[in-house]
């Protein structure tokens, strides 16, 4: 067992990123237990850190008309991410998208903040990748954080990076210390331990119910009465989203090029019904 040497008496100041939904719910658990932090809209519209400046203008006068989205949290986005040049000691993205859409966004923000550790969704790609790709790579360490879930969980996955120095690994575990979280350091794989497994375990049971085997209900009851889930696999599909249970699956398929990880047609399908589980009002099972 790794142990590490944590900051004594460390202050936090954190830019967050990444899909709205998520974002909204991590801003939640930074602001109970009073980390500062502000909120920037995806830079993903530009295609290089080097575009003219125009461009990065356009993209933070847009920055304004998305703040409405975050709800309680509207009053903490910024749009001009250079104005706040070193202020921040982490910026944390939680985006679900493929790294090349995140790479300007965390380039940009990390640039004007070269000393913050970047604490990095590991869903869909590895740390080493995103590090890579967005010129952050001694300093980023990825997570696996999910939607309804990073609110009730005490315990999540974290790696580190190829080539991410210890001193930015221990800031990592610091923060989500203070966010109450119990930290188990993993492989810096692709959905890491606990959601890799997870959205296996949905995939099979999206296959059981389109092949016929037994009803939704059925499957998740079978799986809380013989093995003792909190609550069922499909069930726990449409909390996450049935849409990013897809996306970590072509991850993982992407990352291993192994057919096991193909995506079930029927949650393909139910992305491109609307179906996306309980925040649209319908995913496995219905939702009033």
């Amino acid at each position: 067992m790794t142990v590490y040497n944590l900051p004594e008496g460390e202050t936090f100041n954190v830019l967050l990123t990444g899909d709205t939904d998520f974002v909204v719910e991590f801003a939640g658990i930074l602001d109970r237990h009073d980390v500062p932090f502000n909120i920037l809209p995806s830079m993903d519209e530009i295609d290089e850190l080097d575009v003219e400046l125009d461009l990065v203008d356009q993209q933070i006068a847009d920055a304004a008309l998305d703040a409405a989205e975050y709800g309680p949290f509207a009053d903490r986005v910024v749009g001009d991410v250079r104005g706040n040049a070193g202020k921040y000691t982490h910026i944390i993205d939680l985006s679900v998208s493929a790294h090349f859409d995140r790479k300007i966004t965390v380039e940009v923000a990390s640039s004007v903040n070269p000393r913050a550790t970047v604490v990095a969704s590991a869903l869909t790609n590895t740390a080493t990748e995103l590090g890579m790709l967005a010129n952050v790579a001694n300093r980023i360490v990825g997570v696996s954080l999910l939607p309804s879930m990073m609110t009730t969980t005490t315990t999540i996955d974290m790696s580190a990076g190829l080539n991410t120095v210890d001193t930015h690994v221990q800031h990592a575990l610091a923060l989500l210390h203070r966010l109450g979280y119990s930290v188990e350091k993993v492989e810096d794989r692709v959905g890491l331990v606990q959601v890799r497994v997870l959205a296996m375990l949905i995939n099979e049971a999206a296959f059981a119910v389109m092949e016929g085997l037994a009803t939704p209900a059925d499957i998740d009851k079978a799986m809380q009465l013989g093995v003792n889930y909190p609550k069922g696999l499909l069930a726990w599909a449409d909390e996450i989203g049935i849409g990013v249970v897809t996306l970590v699956l072509d991850g993982l398929r992407r990352e291993y090029e192994q057919e096991r990880y193909r995506p079930c047609v029927l949650l393909k399908q139910m992305m491109r019904a609307g179906w996306t589980g309980k925040a649209a009002g319908k995913g496995f099972f219905t939702y009033v």
